[in-house]
């Protein structure tokens, strides 16, 4: 049921209105009564009635003086002024106030009731929004935790293409301009401590987003393999070197809590501050390469302060793009030899430090996985992340290399073969009708000069000669039916000429069609 408050200095005024309604509508009101105006508005705040019928003139405080009281503390509520005076004035004060009705006295049953109607209408309208707004929300605080480790999974494993992540931060409401990544690598060095982490891994996740979150305001994401990243944006207005600072002193905090709290070894890596979320991405990338080991000064390691103790960049960004163009060339060989010369300049970088090693090489693969759009980062650093030696980690890494370039073939292929079995699709479909190598090529969406050269190499025939051997092929069997004349079938085929057909038969057949239809009709007899 739906309350209403009748406010109105005259009882009978009052009860008269609550008669009319409680017959032409029953069960359908619960009814509030106020003499004046100064007991409406109290009646309003203190019940939150569904809708207001006010009158204008009340002793003490007027009628709009009430409304404009009641929409100051509820702008949403449904009132409809009623009253004995048909001033203009009254209606335009009204509506300007946000008024639902105007019902002048003594109003009919059926001007209350069409008001009525219309106010129930509106509000079960609004509750119905209320509702699917609501639903909303509750689905999307269900989907903010999957949206934030989609997105850290495609920085993380390089899985990603610009407009999923721009969707995806759209979603969270990101709007990061600079930012940076922090891996936590968690040990299991020895049996126990990979034991112990297996059990407490789902503990570690929640407990460093308890942690981290309120505090860094930071993407936070799954465990993977034996790492997890966080993606932290970068205040405005502090210099890079301050938050350099601060970074490593949350990476030590973090640290410390997880090493006392449950008992596993854990080194911390951060990268630079960049730009973008492919800034974000290298930044993930530099902060893997320089988790920390037991044999290095700290556990907490940064990669300025890496770089800068180094003097130089191991691998620059030119390195990276020649050996990712050798991938994308399929040139096993180029890219074999690349990666070992890269591979050599990193081992005799970190004679010491195999862990630091690895990141590095990791590092670098999963930058060609994204730039080859193809190949699951998880299982890259999970297959890698065992190695326990150098020869070891070349091999794994080379073997990997070699299966990401048949993959990205076999997928070219399939790709190709995929487009041309829909345009023979199409042809078959299309041949007996005025069609050309334009209109099949944008039917899959290659220029006419791709599918073309694509279609020559697939068929070994170009798409003329394909669709003239489709029609010439239907032909002969329609000839050999003996049911329509040369000039019908020339039409039934997709010719519109049937002089040129018939050029087009011999050409093909050798003979013109009158003359295969007589060889036709002969064999026929002795069959």
């Amino acid at each position: 049921m739906y309350s209403l408050l009748i406010a109105d200095d005259e009882a009978l005024e009052r009860e008269g209105l609550e008669l009319m309604i409680r017959h032409m509508m029953p069960d359908t009101f619960t009814f509030l009564h106020a003499e004046n105006g100064r007991r409406a508005i109290q009646i309003a705040e203190e019940k939150r009635p569904d809708f207001i019928f006010m009158d204008i003139k009340m002793p003490g405080i007027q009628g709009l003086e009430a409304v404009r009281e009641i929409m100051s503390k509820d702008p949403a509520a449904k009132i409809v002024i009623v009253t004995a005076h048909d001033y203009f004035s009254y209606a335009k004060e009204g509506l300007a106030l946000g008024v639902r009705g105007y019902l002048l006295k003594p109003a009919s049953t059926a001007e209350v009731q069409d008001t009525l109607t219309t106010l129930i209408a509106e509000w079960e309208e609004e509750k119905r929004a209320r509702n699917d707004q609501l639903a909303l929300r509750e689905k999307l605080s269900q989907l903010m935790p999957l949206a934030e480790n989609e997105l850290s999974l495609m920085l993380m494993l390089e899985c990603v293409q610009e407009v999923e992540l721009e969707q995806l931060a759209g979603l969270l409401d990101l709007q990061w301009h600079k930012g940076y990544a922090m891996v936590l690598s968690y040990s299991r060095r020895t049996k126990k401590e990979l034991e112990t982490f297996q059990l407490v891994k789902k503990e570690i996740y929640e407990a460093v987003k308890q942690m981290a979150k309120p505090n860094l305001s930071c993407m936070v994401s799954p465990v993977v393999g034996y790492q997890m990243a966080l993606f932290i944006p970068f205040p405005p207005g502090k210099p890079a070197y301050s938050q350099r600072v601060v970074s490593l002193e949350w990476g030590e905090k973090i640290r410390c809590f997880i090493e006392e709290r449950f008992q596993v070894p854990l080194s911390v890596g951060i990268g630079s501050i960049r730009e973008g979320w492919d800034g974000m991405n290298r930044s993930y990338r530099e902060a893997l390469r320089v988790c920390a080991d037991d044999s290095d000064i700290v556990s907490v390691r940064h990669y300025d302060d890496i770089t800068q103790s180094l003097g130089r960049k191991i691998i620059s960004l030119d390195d990276e793009k020649k050996l990712l163009d050798a991938l994308l060339r399929f040139d096993k060989q180029d890219t074999t030899e690349r990666f070992s010369l890269l591979f050599d300049r990193l081992e005799q970088s970190e004679p010491r430090s195999f862990p630091r090693l690895r990141g590095e090489v990791v590092g670098l693969l999963l930058f060609l996985s994204r730039g080859a759009r193809l190949g699951d980062g998880a299982e890259l650093i999970s297959t890698l992340g065992a190695a326990e030696d150098a020869e070891t980690l070349r091999s794994g890494a080379v073997l990997w290399l070699g299966t990401l370039i048949d993959g990205m073939k076999e997928e070219k292929e399939q790709s190709r073969s995929s487009v041309l079995q829909r345009a023979l699709l199409y042809i078959d479909e299309k041949y007996k009708e005025d069609i050309s190598m334009e209109q099949c090529a944008e039917f899959v969406n290659l220029s006419p000069y791709y599918f073309s050269k694509l279609f020559k190499l697939q068929t070994g025939e170009t798409f003329i000669d394909y669709v003239t051997r489709l029609r010439i092929d239907e032909a002969k069997k329609l000839i050999a039916e003996q049911n329509l004349s040369l000039k019908e079938i020339c039409y039934e085929v997709g010719y519109n000429d049937p002089n040129y057909f018939s050029r087009v038969f011999k050409k093909a057949m050798g003979i013109p069609p009158s003359e295969y239809r007589q060889q036709a009709g002969a064999k026929s007899l002795f069959i």
